[in-house]
């Protein structure tokens, strides 16, 4: 059993690891700092292995019917690397100002970006924890209107306080998503603003659940209700990785909206389309997604017999 002693001490090394690879991150050039971040992804993914078993079995489990054992190897591995170099990106934070982060950038479908922030109304960007939702933040914090975003806490309040001041120094506005998520939505929403929610993680037992990748998932219902409620134009975000740090950032704009009611059947239609168009995207760069995470923790409860 894990004593509060213990578990303070472990958030206090957590702590001063998290301080320490921020002021390497920053003091270093951006090749030697991303060469870094690559040796941390081969370090967690050879040597320390959190939640590697994991990852595999969700990789396995969603595309294992068209990738050898091999193949998903690889993708793991480079999965790997991936937040290693996004870790990293992360702690060069305080480095990144609006013409910095815009150089890193290409927007694929400027049309529809150019759409969105025409609105006279607030917004409702939907992405995952795929590709670098930090630097999709950091994007959509720059186009002129404010950004709210909807994030978990962490459990070690001292990295939270970290993690909070980079986020706000590139123009975001935290929501937490305990007791403050659908307020703090609204609120943003009332100022013609933005919100990013990143929904993709489990919901527990009061999530509706979707099929994701052949398995029913446990999703967030609360974007759905909020958005078709207040009628809000919705898009969908997404932030890849092209090369070193430079990426390509996509939007769709959420289709049929209009035709659904906020209802049942109207939420789970809402659901459905949100996990199929995330789904397309991982599916096109399975090595960008956070395959660590347990997104099927939760199981449908079986039906009572007789």
């Amino acid at each position: 059993m894990v004593t509060k002693k213990k578990k303070e001490r472990q958030y206090k090394v957590e702590y001063h690891l998290v301080k320490i690879l921020g002021k390497v991150a920053q003091v270093l050039p951006l090749t030697m700092a991303l060469w870094v971040g690559r040796i941390l992804g081969d370090l967690f993914y050879y040597v320390i292995k959190i939640r590697k078993e994991k990852a595999f079995q969700n990789l396995k489990a969603s595309l294992g019917h068209e990738k050898t054992d091999k193949e998903l190897k690889r993708i793991l591995r480079d999965n790997y690397r991936h937040f290693g170099l996004m870790l990293i990106e992360f702690a060069r934070f305080p480095l990144l100002n609006r013409e910095l982060l815009l150089k890193k950038i290409t927007v694929v479908n400027q049309q529809t970006c150019d759409e969105a922030f025409s609105q006279n109304s607030g917004l409702l960007f939907l992405s995952g924890h795929f590709g670098n939702w930090e630097i999709l933040a950091g994007f959509l914090g720059s186009q002129g209107r404010p950004l709210h975003a909807v994030f978990k806490e962490q459990k070690n309040s001292s990295i939270d306080r970290i993690i909070r001041e980079y986020r706000e120094k590139i123009g975001l506005i935290p929501i937490k998503v305990k007791g403050e998520a659908a307020r703090g939505t609204l609120r943003a929403f009332n100022l013609k603003a933005s919100v990013l929610i990143v929904m993709d993680q489990d919901a527990g037992g009061k999530g509706e659940f979707i099929d994701f990748f052949g398995r029913p998932a446990s999703t967030n219902k609360g974007p759905a209700l909020i958005a078709l409620k207040t009628k809000v134009p919705v898009y969908f975000a997404f932030c890849t990785r092209t090369n070193g740090s430079n990426y390509n950032i996509y939007f769709e704009k959420f289709p049929d909206l209009e035709n659904l009611q906020p209802d049942e059947e109207g939420i789970n239609q809402f659901l459905v389309t949100y996990n199929k168009v995330l789904e397309r995207y991982i599916s096109k760069y399975p090595e960008q997604w956070f395959w660590m995470h347990r997104r099927w923790k939760t199981q449908r409860k079986a039906e009572s017999k007789g």
